[in-house]
């Protein structure tokens, strides 16, 4: 059993995005987070804040679920927005798709699955005033690999990209490095945590195992907005409905790697040795959609 009592390393190690996958996994697998520094430009950070402006204006803070956990979970002052993929085009290969995030995700993956689901994208917003949200794993989506513990396989890998500077003050992504490796009956106490503050386009890269949850708003007047963009192996079912989202008008207009991360070509598991997943009369699923 981890020993929850050790001292936390003081902050996350960074590499520039675009370092070898071999470098930024040495890091994820010790720590379980690591920072990627310059992932989107001061120039595509601007343009998907436009993008999104809209709908985060058009929504409203909280959420109707009546589960008592889980609006406090999802918070009361908090905006969320899905749906990134069509909202902001140019994060589709800019970020989803982009070679260096896809290198990055294998590594993570490999003896796992070779394909992966973009699991949802969407757009936090802590206001003022919001609490600390409640210390989770994200593998949680999954809870059968929870009796599997920290040994178990990687079924979730999340990327927090910053579309502000984010300060701890503002309510920054707060993580226990190490708790990846602790039993998952062990979830250690906020006093543990520390901020992983980010400049704008800017992110932090985590494994779906670390211990975490996003920070206190202590600000008046800042808006901490992030984009979470969690992946899945492709044999799981991803949290957001993209082929009942996105018009297929939209996904011929995509990249095949874009198109298959969110179901709009099959999984074909090759290593570990597989099979093929979300096909017809099993055949690629883009040949009948002809993409």
């Amino acid at each position: 059993m981890a020993d929850t009592g050790e001292k936390v390393r003081a902050r996350l190690e960074a590499v520039p995005f675009g370092a070898p996958a071999a470098e930024m996994k040495r890091i994820f697998d010790r720590d379980g987070a690591v920072i990627l520094e310059g992932v989107l430009s001061p120039e595509q950070v601007a343009q998907v804040n436009a993008d999104l402006e809209p709908a985060m204006q058009a929504r409203r803070a909280g959420t109707d679920k009546e589960d008592e956990f889980l609006r406090d979970f999802f918070g009361s002052r908090t905006k969320r927005v899905t749906n990134v993929v069509t909202l902001s085009p140019l994060l589709q290969e800019a970020l989803f798709a982009n070679p260096v995030t896809m290198d990055y995700v294998r590594a993570v993956y490999a003896g796992v699955s070779d394909t992966f689901w973009l699991n949802t994208c969407q757009v936090i917003e802590i206001l003022p005033g919001e609490k600390a949200q409640v210390l989770h794993r994200d593998l949680g989506n999954y809870p059968i690999f929870y009796q599997y513990g920290p040994t178990g396989p990687e079924v979730m890998v999340n990327m927090i990209v910053a579309l502000m500077d984010v300060t701890d003050e503002a309510g920054a992504t707060r993580v226990i490095p190490g708790s990846h490796l602790w039993e998952f009956d062990q979830e250690g106490s906020p006093e543990m945590t520390i901020p992983a503050e980010l400049k704008a386009g800017s992110a932090v890269f985590y494994s779906g195992k670390l211990v975490h949850g996003g920070g206190a708003n202590r600000t008046r007047d800042v808006n901490r907005r992030v984009i979470a963009v969690p992946y899945n192996p492709g044999f799981l079912v991803p949290e957001e409905a993209y082929p009942f989202i996105v018009p297929l008008e939209e996904v011929k207009k995509m990249s095949p790697q874009m198109q298959q991360l969110i179901g709009f070509r099959s999984f074909h598991q090759m290593e570990p040795r597989g099979g093929s997943l979300w096909q017809h009369n099993y055949e690629e699923i883009a040949d009948h959609l002809g993409l």
